[in-house]
């Protein structure tokens, strides 16, 4: 239901004027794709070493809350740099995008990524050393990767099906 209200949106969107703009160069939208990839790996990059350290796989003598906040930035700027090239990517092919089945995919685990990242993912990651269960450390760590791996994956389905 909630896909059948964003239609008409969706068709404005990859019609003016800006999305036919940026729809008709597959330089311009190649540099977004580079700009996304590179978003990817840094949000990506920077889970995977927080995630080592909740699995309790290694950087064992960084402080788990020291730690994310060395990556913070890193984290931050590769997820504002992902969701705006990736708004830009769409809105160059809005309706075909819209239509996937994998695009629609991508875009719930996508939400669930980021509620997930801005609730139990950031509390466990700045807690203080040994206020959470070594359990939910873990769960926690490979929830996360689950989850962002699966946008990935998903994202790179659009392409191929």
């Amino acid at each position: 239901m909630i896909w059948e209200l964003l239609q008409p949106f969706v068709e404005w969107i990859g019609n003016t004027a800006f999305g036919q703009w940026l729809g008709q160069s597959t330089d311009r939208i190649a540099w977004l794709f580079v700009m996304h990839l590179f978003g990817l790996t840094l949000l990506l990059g920077t889970t995977i070493v927080l995630s080592i350290r909740l699995l309790g796989l290694g950087l064992l003598k960084q402080q788990l809350a020291q730690l994310s906040r060395d990556v913070a930035i890193l984290r931050t700027t590769g997820l504002v740099l992902m969701l705006i090239s990736g708004a830009l990517i769409f809105t160059g092919g809005a309706v075909s995008y819209f239509e996937g089945q994998w695009f629609r995919q991508k875009m719930m685990l996508l939400l669930i990524a980021l509620l997930f990242n801005f609730t139990l993912f950031r509390k466990v990651t700045n807690a203080e050393e040994g206020r959470y269960s070594p359990t939910l450390n873990r769960i926690t760590a490979v929830l996360a990767l689950l989850l962002w791996f699966s946008v990935g994956i998903s994202g790179r389905a659009i392409a191929f099906f």
